[in-house]
């Protein structure tokens, strides 16, 4: 009776989130009185780099609806999913999806990789408790209640707070309250929460409150971006068409907008 009361509370609180989302989508726009931020009329106060080390994929998000990580979800406009593709265009080592590994959190290229702060800031919340989900490569579990899994929020001035979610469980070096410095490390690459594999979650958001808060558009400075042939490979392989991903990158002096589709790192 104890493990079946346990599991209602936690399907219960995995509804109440997503409801609380819409909730928050449709509140922020009403607040905003349906003027959202965008890259025409949002210009980023800090300067933020890619919030990782090595090169890197975009495989979700951008500036554009046909782009959008989830354009409906409005703290989520602007977010991204970051993969790593090696030269034949997997994820993970040991083949393509069909073969064992891609249910080994451990074997994909991106877990356990160094997540850093895209700008100074201070760390406002933390959460390090939530367990890896299991994964088969090809659809989205959540073990936990959270749909960020662990997670580092860091305010980076008044308007101006970073999300990294599903981080590896304890990896997480920063506690709220902590400074931190553009570059340093805060935690590893994990598969917590609501998540298909091992990637990194990152967005830009007016709050720390991931639920009512407006996203923002990046513009990151000192990266490099081109097209990614991973990206084509993988979706070759899976015999699947790639998602739009045209004009995914514009070029504002030393800044960029970046978008799915392109392989990016710091310079």
């Amino acid at each position: 009776m104890f493990y079946l009361f346990a599991l209602l509370i936690f399907i219960d609180l995995g509804f109440y989130l997503t409801l609380l989302q819409i909730f928050g989508s449709f509140y922020a726009k009403i607040v905003n009185k349906f003027k959202l931020a965008s890259k025409e009329n949002y210009t980023c106060k800090s300067n933020y780099i890619l919030p990782f080390t090595g090169k890197w994929n975009v495989y979700n998000g951008g500036t554009r609806k046909e782009l959008s990580h989830s354009w409906g979800i409005v703290s989520q406009r602007y977010a991204y999913d970051f993969i790593i593709f090696d030269d034949d265009g997997n994820v993970f080592s040991g083949g393509d999806y069909k073969h064992k590994n891609a249910t080994l959190v451990e074997k994909y290229h991106c877990y356990g990789k160094d997540i850093i702060a895209a700008a100074d800031g201070t760390v406002v919340s933390v959460s390090n408790g939530h367990p890896d989900s299991r994964t088969n490569g090809q659809m989205a579990y959540c073990n936990t209640w959270d749909l960020r899994g662990n997670f580092v929020v860091i305010q980076h001035n008044d308007w101006e707070y970073s999300l990294s979610s599903h981080l590896m469980p304890g990896s997480i070096t920063v506690k709220a309250g902590d400074i931190v410095k553009q570059g340093d490390v805060i935690a590893k690459c994990g598969n917590s929460g609501n998540s298909s594999e091992p990637h990194l979650h990152f967005q830009l958001q007016t709050s720390k409150n991931f639920f009512f808060a407006v996203g923002l558009p990046i513009e990151f400075t000192n990266i490099k971006a081109q097209d990614s042939a991973g990206y084509r490979l993988w979706h070759d392989k899976m015999g699947i068409k790639p998602r739009p991903s045209e004009g995914n990158l514009e070029e504002i002096g030393d800044k960029y907008y970046i978008g799915r589709g392109l392989d990016v790192e710091n310079i």
